[in-house]
């Protein structure tokens, strides 16, 4: 079926093999010593190792071929699993530190998109995230960079990175400043902290939807929240299963999202670092969850009717993921 995908970062679209292969051309030091010790780094015991091998990552970007080639790997894999529209979370403030600057990767990156979807797709939309562990200084540019943008591509600000010990509301200033400049804003929220960050990401930077969210459901009050103001949380099973949100898929959360009626979309937030891709979230959302194919094809919809880009956009691919509805959907 054609798909959507709404909480996917493009950094975290690049394989082992291909970080490997960066790393050694622009003789960058990783911390490991070949490819093999590289893909067991990808078995992450918390969360601070996730953020460690993704700034490690971040500074194997050297050129404009480096973006290049993550951009064409992106859309080789969106072509293989039939999906038409994509929200691409990046980090320019991480290019900035670690790279060749942020503006001019988010220039390469737009220019490759742009090519793309003239090309027949897929259609992608970026969201510029404040990685929360860099603080008030990576709000601040990434605030002014929304300011001083043109970007067609760009549709919000997002807040990524770690939860613990770091309060969603202390970016309130920089969301209001992107707000006001006319952007949407999402936050990451609820997944390595509690509900009170959903609260905090919905009440204090007025977020539009939650990546994550799922520790929304350990307060009844949250998730009365998220249904009156029909926020959307875009869930990644196997990103939480190997960042240790939930001890098995059988725990997982989402059964009790959506009976309490939140609106949810399936997501692969980083595929290659937790070994999926968005066919593998459907089979196990079906197998290991419990969906059927109808509320499986519902939480498809979802990522264009809670998607950020424009109404002539969602409607021409509304359109068309209707024509190629799969027949299962209806039973």
């Amino acid at each position: 079926m054609p798909k959507a995908e709404l909480h996917l970062h493009l950094e975290g679209t690049i394989s082992p093999e291909t970080l490997w292969k960066m790393a050694q051309k622009n003789h960058v030091s990783l911390p490991v010593s070949t490819l093999k010790e590289l893909r067991a780094l990808y078995e992450f015991e918390s969360f601070d190792k996730f953020v460690s091998l993704w700034q490690a990552m971040c500074r194997c970007f050297k050129s404009e071929f480096d973006y290049a080639e993550m951009v064409e790997g992106f859309a080789k894999d969106c072509r293989r699993q039939n999906i038409r529209y994509a929200e691409l979370h990046f980090t320019p403030f991480n290019h900035e530190k670690f790279a060749i600057g942020g503006k001019r990767a988010l220039k390469i990156v737009t220019k490759k998109l742009e090519a793309l979807e003239k090309e027949g797709g897929p259609i992608v939309r970026l969201i510029t995230d404040i990685p929360a562990e860099a603080g008030e200084k990576a709000g601040e540019y990434t605030a002014r960079l929304l300011e001083e943008e043109k970007n067609p591509l760009i549709v919000a600000i997002g807040l990524g990175g770690p939860e613990a010990g770091f309060s969603r509301k202390k970016f309130t200033p920089y969301f209001e400043r992107a707000r006001k400049a006319g952007y949407f804003c999402v936050a990451h929220a609820g997944e390595t902290a509690g509900f009170s960050h959903v609260r905090e990401a919905i009440i204090d930077l007025k977020a539009v939807r939650i990546q994550h969210g799922v520790r929304a459901a350990e307060s009844q009050q949250t998730l009365r929240l998220l249904k009156e103001r029909n926020i959307c949380c875009d869930v990644a099973l196997t990103s939480n299963l190997c960042l240790k949100v939930v001890k098995k898929l059988s725990d997982h959360p989402l059964k009790k999202l959506l009976a309490a009626k939140i609106p949810v979309t399936l997501n692969t937030d980083d595929p290659p670092f937790f070994n999926t891709d968005l066919v593998q979230e459907y089979t196990l959302a079906h197998q290991k969850i419990g969906l059927n194919l109808r509320e499986l094809w519902e939480i498809n919809l979802n990522g264009l009717r809670y998607a950020l880009c424009e109404v002539a956009v969602r409607r021409r691919l509304m359109l068309e993921f209707e024509k190629k509805a799969p027949a299962a959907q209806t039973n």
